[in-house]
């Protein structure tokens, strides 16, 4: 996937673009465009304009006037924030749409969580009952695995996260090949280490941040026995 991130800026011209009669002085909002890939968005960057202060071709204001100097100060400072939000994004999933950066500048929530993060979350979950209707000994196996599938991450998909709709049969297998051949672990552990995996799977599906359970050699990951096709 081209993950190429571009940002344009143009005049919203409403109504007939070929005038008989151009008004320069007209004020024009301006439109910000995000492009990544074949991925793109538009946003409102609640700015405007004169026309004839505006170029067209470098998507800014025209000069050294005051307006000017601010307004291309104001969009400078979109530019920079989009593209640190971009570079967020792909850091910790690997990938990135438009829409997903714009919802990130304009700070809309998006409902799509990612393995770590919901993981961190069953993790402090259980830690919060500990003492109360769960034992200590237990968490340590949910360090243990929070350690490894980072690990994984890094190493397998060069990423800090990953976002549970990405859990298929590819990444089921590269992890089951890390434990069993990087890390030289047991069948058995191998088997409760995908188990452990399988509560977050649960819970993405109990507050509905996926509709289905990740598919697995023509089975469902949340089945009785995950790694029946893998050993």
């Amino acid at each position: 996937m081209n993950n190429e991130l571009k940002v344009s800026f143009y005049l919203k011209r409403e109504g007939n673009t070929e005038r008989t009669e151009p008004n320069p002085d007209a004020v024009f909002p301006i439109i910000g465009k995000i492009i990544i890939g074949n991925s793109i968005a538009q946003f409102g960057s609640k700015l405007k304009i004169e026309e004839r202060l505006w170029s067209v071709k470098s998507g800014r204001a025209i000069g050294k006037s005051r307006v000017a100097v601010e307004l291309n100060r104001e969009i400078n400072k979109i530019n920079l924030s989009i593209h640190a939000h971009y570079k967020d994004i792909l850091k910790r999933a690997g990938k990135v749409t438009a829409i997903e950066v714009k919802n990130a500048f304009q700070g809309i929530a998006t409902t799509q969580k990612t393995l770590l993060v919901l993981f961190g979350e069953m993790m402090e979950d259980f830690k919060g009952r500990i003492g109360i209707d769960r034992a200590q000994s237990p968490y340590k196996q949910y360090e243990v695995l929070y350690k490894q599938l980072k690990q994984f991450l890094r190493e397998e998909y060069h990423v800090e996260d990953i976002p549970l709709t990405e859990l298929d049969l590819p990444f089921i297998e590269a992890l089951n090949f890390f434990f069993r051949v990087k890390r030289k672990m047991k069948p058995r552990t191998v088997k409760a280490r995908i188990v452990l995996l399988n509560k977050v799977i649960r819970l993405a599906l109990h507050r509905r941040i996926i509709t289905r359970p990740p598919v697995v050699c023509g089975f469902q990951l949340i089945g009785r026995n995950p790694i029946r096709s893998l050993m």
